[in-house]
């Protein structure tokens, strides 16, 4: 919910976006609906590639194009259909996504790889150079992906840093086990990018949860059932928090009718 540790992190990550969006975009992205692929291209200057059945496979086979490597490994060949992917590393990061789904489900899945690109290799490349300043130059340069670095990626263990993430080609179909807490993360800071917090909180008391659910999906794009989702952390969060003695005086009502 909208104090939660994990929220915190979600909008300092929006800010971040609107930080490396030059000033002539900035006034764009305040507009709804948001082109998550324009802040993608303005802020970050990363390729959106559209496929119409994207997999694993098709996209590291596109990575292998781009390289001049007609191989591809048979050991990372995986033909689950996916909405999205980021590649991070050689030649170039690229975000993928299914060209066969709605335009505005399209948007959503850009904004959840744009939360991968920001969470899982600039914020994380700033805390690695944070801790370590005097290894800016080898990190700036692990962070491209070119190769190991054991002596860095001791020094980041014994700091107790979060690993840099395997590139799609090196994955094997295989997920870490920060996993899911990367994909709540992503997911979170989708709908915020698309449907800010306040912007949405003034419409959360006046509509019920179908209408409300329909608004954010005409105003600002957002998926229905991610609505429908965020109409619910609205009521936990505005609901009234009863204390003790009147959570108490509810239970012994409820006993005596």
């Amino acid at each position: 919910m909208r104090n939660s540790p994990a929220m915190t992190k979600v909008f300092s990550m929006v800010d971040a976006v609107l930080g490396l969006l030059p000033d002539c975009d900035k006034e764009a992205f305040a507009a709804f609906p948001r082109d998550i692929e324009k802040v993608i291209l303005y802020a970050f200057g990363v390729p959106v590639i559209r496929q119409p059945e994207l997999t694993l496979s098709s996209a590291i086979k596109f990575i292998c194009a781009l390289r001049g490597d007609a191989s591809v490994d048979a050991a990372v060949a995986n033909e689950r259909k996916l909405s999205g992917l980021l590649h991070i590393g050689s030649p170039c990061a690229l975000i993928f996504v299914c060209a066969n789904l709605p335009p505005h489900i399209q948007n959503y899945v850009l904004a959840h790889e744009l939360g991968h690109l920001l969470a899982d290799v600039f914020l994380l490349q700033n805390l690695w150079v944070k801790t370590l300043p005097e290894k800016e130059d080898a990190i700036k340069k692990y962070f491209t992906w070119d190769g190991r670095d054991p002596w860095l990626e001791l020094s980041a263990f014994i700091k107790g840093l979060p690993l840099r993430p395997r590139a799609i080609v090196g994955r094997a179909g295989n997920f870490s086990p920060e996993t899911t807490e990367r994909e709540i993360i992503a997911d979170l800071f989708a709908r915020e990018v698309i449907a800010p917090w306040d912007a949405v909180a003034p419409m959360s008391k006046g509509y019920p949860r179908r209408e409300f659910s329909d608004l954010l999906r005409e105003r600002f794009g957002l998926p229905i059932n991610i609505a429908a989702h965020y109409y619910d952390d609205f009521k936990r969060y505005l609901e009234p928090k009863r204390d003790v003695f009147e959570r108490v005086l509810g239970r012994l009502a409820a006993d005596v009718t």
